[in-house]
């Protein structure tokens, strides 16, 4: 395709040499812009793939990202079964963690609040099952995330009639020194629309 744009070009220019010869000095014009115009296309038929976009990180390390994000579900289940020890430890220690908890409130910013905040869900839940529609994912470099809609049938500690919760969620996660760690979840139970001109 760049040779024989390349050779348009070429031809482009010969003609424009002969025009000149016999006086067309308003062909000359146009056909001066002419090759300049081929290279440009050459150009950018000569660029990678890769350069045209931000592609997804490659095999290997969606293959760690997918499967640190398995026990990021097995882990919320548990959280949901009134057991949060599994899913707070893959959590990042730093200081710009946050967590908008679907139960609501401002946030939790830094881990001395974001850690209560996963205890607190000890005193909400028990016997949880969690269910998942995963809806997109993307992992490249050192970020990656998910964005889901959950969905756990589950019992309020002390009482016996089973509750059902669904919910929005986006997890933000960073891989630091250790491997992957969760940085942001944001879950809402805001499952059907209502704008403010369809409030009664």
């Amino acid at each position: 395709m760049i040779a024989t744009a390349l050779c348009v070009g070429l031809s482009l220019s010969r003609w424009s040499r002969d025009s000149f010869e016999r006086g067309a000095k308003t062909e000359v014009k146009w056909t001066n812009i002419g090759p300049r115009i081929v290279l440009v296309v050459c150009c950018v038929a000569a660029l990678p793939v890769g350069s045209r976009g931000s592609p997804q990180a490659g095999g290997q390390d969606r293959v760690e990202f997918d499967a640190f994000f398995d026990k990021v579900t097995k882990a919320e289940q548990e959280l949901f079964r009134g057991r949060p020890e599994a899913l707070k430890a893959l959590w990042t220690r730093a200081p710009e963690v946050t967590l908008f908890g679907v139960s609501g409130g401002n946030g939790e910013h830094g881990w001395e609040q974001v850690g209560p905040r996963l205890d607190w869900t000890n005193s909400q839940y028990r016997d949880g099952i969690l269910t998942v529609e995963r809806i997109a994912s993307y992992v490249d470099g050192n970020l990656g995330y998910v964005v889901q809609r959950e969905k756990v049938r589950f019992k309020v500690p002390g009482q016996t009639k089973e509750s059902i919760l669904e919910m929005r969620a986006t997890w933000i996660f960073r891989r630091e020194q250790d491997g992957w760690r969760i940085i942001h979840r944001h879950a809402d139970s805001l499952m059907k629309r209502r704008g403010p001109a369809e409030l009664k």
